[in-house]
């Protein structure tokens, strides 16, 4: 599957009581392709890494509640995951990626949430300047559209 290189396209650094979240606003959202090693399955897209750890259900316990979802494969197979399949990051990933909030224009348009992810820090690298408006791009906001907006827990 070909598909574009992803391109940051906005950075929001958000100030909050506890401090600032910094998301990155993309052109599109990452698609996952796995591949097997071990027990883990690791699927890249420009940077941006997700991953699963094979670990059988126990009980009542199952990743994602049980929720079954389907993960295509790098050799054209699909797994189909019903609680065995874990959100969790291989020990020789551990300290070369960042988690970042991730979203684009489109979905945060139709809810402004974004999704948290792992990316390479070489990625996130941009000589955009960074909006301090997590609305931005909430459409019925009193603040959509607007770079820089007025903050009570930004020091002066």
């Amino acid at each position: 599957m070909d598909k574009d290189p992803i391109k940051i396209i906005d950075v929001i650094h958000h100030q909050n009581k506890y401090g600032v979240q910094i998301f990155h606003v993309l052109s599109r959202m990452p698609i996952f392709i796995y591949e097997r090693k071990g027990g883990w399955l690791t699927g890249e897209d420009s940077g941006f890494f997700n991953f699963y750890r094979h670990e059988a259900p126990f009980g009542r316990f199952k990743a994602f509640a049980g929720s079954k979802f389907d993960i295509s494969m790098k050799d054209g197979s699909v797994i189909h995951a019903d609680g065995q399949w874990w959100d969790d990051v291989p020990p020789e990933y551990s300290g070369l990626l960042v988690h970042v909030g991730i979203g684009t224009v489109e979905k945060l348009n139709r809810c402004n949430v974004f999704s948290g992810m792992m990316a390479d820090p070489e990625v996130l690298k941009t000589e955009l300047a960074p909006s301090n408006n997590y609305d931005k791009y909430r459409k019925n906001h009193p603040d959509f559209g607007k770079h820089k907006i007025e903050s009570k827990w930004e020091k002066s």
